[in-house]
């Protein structure tokens, strides 16, 4: 289930339209923010959902951010991730990626990080040797 309703996003994308797919979008973004926040720690009830409401809404506004960045790049399967440079129509993209980079595009949006890590629910862990 996706931490996001349609009517939330279209609000969102207002006042442009949603896309027909925006249901697949917001299941996509929302298992997406589940990768993100994995080892979260917050407190949840006995469905397993979030007690806090600013929880819930961090976790609302990050899916809507992740579905948009997914509508906008137009890549929901991560199949473009290589790509620097693509046309499609009037839309041309390009990508520069330094020479240390992975050469991939990210796969989450920005914005939705931003908001997990505002909550305090974008788990940080330390690397062990």
């Amino acid at each position: 289930m996706a931490y996001a309703t349609e009517a939330e996003f279209a609000a969102f994308l207002a006042p442009d339209s949603p896309p027909a797919h925006a249901r697949r979008l917001l299941d996509t973004a929302s298992d997406q923010i589940d990768e993100l926040i994995r080892f979260a720690v917050y407190e949840v009830d006995a469905e397993g959902d979030p007690v806090s409401v600013k929880v819930t809404d961090a976790l609302t506004k990050a899916t809507i951010y992740q579905a948009h960045y997914l509508m906008t790049t137009g890549d929901e399967t991560g199949a473009n991730a290589n790509v620097s440079s693509m046309s499609q129509g009037g839309l041309s993209i390009a990508r520069s990626f330094s020479s240390g980079g992975s050469g991939r595009s990210p796969r989450y949006s920005e914005n939705a990080i931003g908001v997990l890590r505002l909550q305090g629910i974008l788990p940080i862990r330390p690397r062990t040797r």
